[in-house]
């Protein structure tokens, strides 16, 4: 399905440039008189060239979440139980996007009401135009957030001094102290030869690790051995490409008890410290209650083959 993911973000540039250009062909054909009817023509061409470009990137876009196992659109507004991701935009940018529809539709239809040749579209087109332009932008803009990551004029201002922190207790029977064999992950195999961009695992770039009891079952999605270890580096995104930043371990053990999971990052970018209370690093483990949605997907073992991602990096050219 990695094929949704590619073309909702190019899709989504049609609309977004049938709503720079409509306003400029809205403006024009207020004018009253003859030669006015052309206006017309362009900004009805512009207005449903914008819709149709808008249903195919609700579609792709809607197919994206299905493969990239996020909540149904029906759940997304009540989205408290997620911990981590930028739940927030995804909200805005999935609500703006559907309320462009409604508004589309309106200025369509006060686009084709009957009129004079000599008559102008009128202000009730014009106003309905830019409220649907408005949704456009905004929604784009929310998307571009999404797919690039963007940082925040905070995140370039320079680094505040390092904030206490109230870490809090681990559960009875963990360990505070950072096993060397997870940060030691370059020893196990690797089971893809380059990072994969995985969008259930915050948009980063992933390589996974395994030891060599885990590798057949892993690959074939079957259940792992006892005392079996796998290990998911990642690197956080940069213009659609694996980052210069590290990004957190993703660890998975399997324990008498179950899987055992861990999430390990040494440096948390500025910017991302809000999603980790602030703190500079994070190391959760065993039963930490951050790990509540990964014990979603990872209750049995690894996930299922099927919804693992494979969408790699676009090579570069000799020139670039």
């Amino acid at each position: 399905m990695d094929w949704t993911a590619i073309n909702h973000a190019l899709l989504a540039h049609l609309p977004v440039a049938s709503g720079l250009l409509l306003p400029l062909a809205l403006i024009a054909s207020q004018r009253p008189g003859r030669g006015i009817r052309n206006w017309w023509t362009v900004s009805r061409y512009l207005g449903w060239m914008g819709f149709l470009g808008l249903l195919a990137a609700l579609v792709t876009g809607f197919l994206e979440t299905r493969a990239a196992g996020l909540p149904p659109i029906s759940r997304l507004f009540s989205l408290a139980a997620w911990s981590a991701g930028p739940t927030p935009l995804l909200t805005r940018h999935v609500g703006l996007g559907l309320a462009c529809l409604p508004l589309a539709a309106l200025a369509l239809w006060s686009m084709h009401r009957p009129r004079k040749d000599h008559e102008s579209l009128g202000v009730l087109t014009l106003l309905l135009g830019l409220l649907w332009v408005g949704a456009l932008l905004t929604t784009g803009r929310a998307g571009y957030r999404l797919a690039h990551q963007a940082k925040t004029p905070a995140a370039l201002a320079p680094a505040p001094a390092p904030a206490v922190t109230v870490v809090p207790p681990a559960p009875e029977g963990a360990s505070t102290a950072i096993p060397a064999r997870l940060l030691d992950y370059g020893a196990l195999e690797p089971l893809h030869p380059e990072p994969v961009k995985s969008a259930v695992h915050g948009g980063r770039w992933i390589r996974v690790w395994a030891s060599p009891e885990a590798l057949e079952p892993y690959r074939s999605g079957q259940p792992l051995p006892m005392g079996a270890l796998i290990v998911m580096s990642s690197q956080e995104d940069r213009w659609g490409r694996p980052g210069v930043d590290a990004g957190p371990l993703y660890v998975l053990e399997q324990k008498p008890s179950g899987p055992a999971l861990s999430l390990y990052w040494s440096r948390i970018p500025l910017e991302k410290r809000k999603d980790f209370d602030g703190a500079a690093r994070a190391y959760w483990h065993d039963g930490d209650p951050h790990l509540d949605a990964c014990r979603t997907c990872h209750a049995q073992g690894v996930a299922d083959p099927s919804q693992r991602s494979r969408w790699r990096a676009r090579k570069a050219l000799p020139s670039e």
